[in-house]
């Protein structure tokens, strides 16, 4: 107001009414029980009090502009993330545009699981299942329910119905990593997994498309298997179990905290596990 000269003028400048203007002064002076103009020959002065008060304002928008600049990844910013082949292909990948859409961050995916693409910093970020390694902070992103499905024709094969029990004397496929997924389900379900017919995969991308083709029962996971449950071309054959393995968020153990696309990315992991973890439950 002081600036533009007066009430008129100063209401113009911020789309208001003269008399909603006045009312609005009159209304932080009161507010603040101090007058912070003085009003004479038609015009608005600052007082002294209300030049301290404008400076602090200033100060305080100022700060929060920066706070909010912190908090707010750059457009166009990019961000590399680290995951399993499979994990990459079906479920991260597929993703990477909705997050850029929502955060401006483009994610760039590299598809590994070796710990050095941390240490040297070529990538900010992973998301690997059965991983340990000392130099590298991590947080549990989700716990792992592992469910046996097949090609409905393996089904069919098998006289229209494929119990639990009849599992382990077909052909088990399964990647190489993790290892002993199936001996781990057939414990808790109670079954013997002395003399079963495992068939390692290099991914689970291959073992669900071995298990489509109607060569055998897979264990699917959250994250991977949802297009071939969705198209049907992979049904469930037994119950859902906790199989002792979790999807977990690695960063460098020696940097500084996560910047704000990073912090963008670690929320968002945590919000979409969550909704695969659930989709998936229903299923079993």
């Amino acid at each position: 107001m002081a600036e533009a000269g007066g009430v008129r003028a100063g209401a113009a400048t911020l789309s208001l009414s003269p008399s909603a203007t006045s009312r609005r002064i009159a209304a932080l002076e009161a507010f603040l029980d101090i007058d912070l103009f003085n009003r004479s020959n038609g015009g608005l002065q600052l007082t002294a009090a209300g030049m301290t008060y404008r400076n602090a304002a200033e100060a305080a928008i100022e700060a929060l502009g920066r706070v909010q600049t912190m908090g707010t990844p750059k457009r166009d910013a990019t961000l590399t993330v680290a995951a399993s082949h499979s994990l990459a292909l079906r479920w991260l990948i597929p993703r990477s545009g909705d997050f850029a859409l929502t955060t401006g961050v483009r994610l760039d995916v590299r598809p590994t699981r070796d710990p050095n693409i941390l240490r040297s910093g070529e990538a900010q970020l992973a998301i690997w299942a059965s991983f340990q390694d000392p130099d590298l902070l991590s947080e549990n992103v989700l716990e792992v329910l592992g469910c046996p499905v097949s090609a409905p024709s393996l089904i069919e094969e098998q006289g229209g119905e494929l119990g639990e029990a009849d599992i382990a004397r077909l052909p088990l496929l399964a990647p190489r990593l993790p290892e002993n997924l199936w001996p781990r389900w057939l414990a808790l379900a109670g079954l013997d997994h002395e003399e079963i017919d495992v068939r390692l995969f290099d991914t689970n991308v291959l073992a669900y498309e071995a298990a489509a083709a109607g060569l055998g029962v897979a264990l699917a996971i959250p994250f991977m298997c949802e297009e071939h449950l969705a198209r049907g071309s992979l049904v469930p054959c037994g119950q859902s179990r906790l199989i002792g393995e979790h999807y977990r968020l690695y960063r460098r153990r020696s940097r500084a905290g996560p910047s704000a696309p990073e912090t963008h990315f670690i929320h968002w992991a945590r919000r979409e596990a969550r909704k695969a973890g659930d989709r998936f439950a229903a299923i079993g």
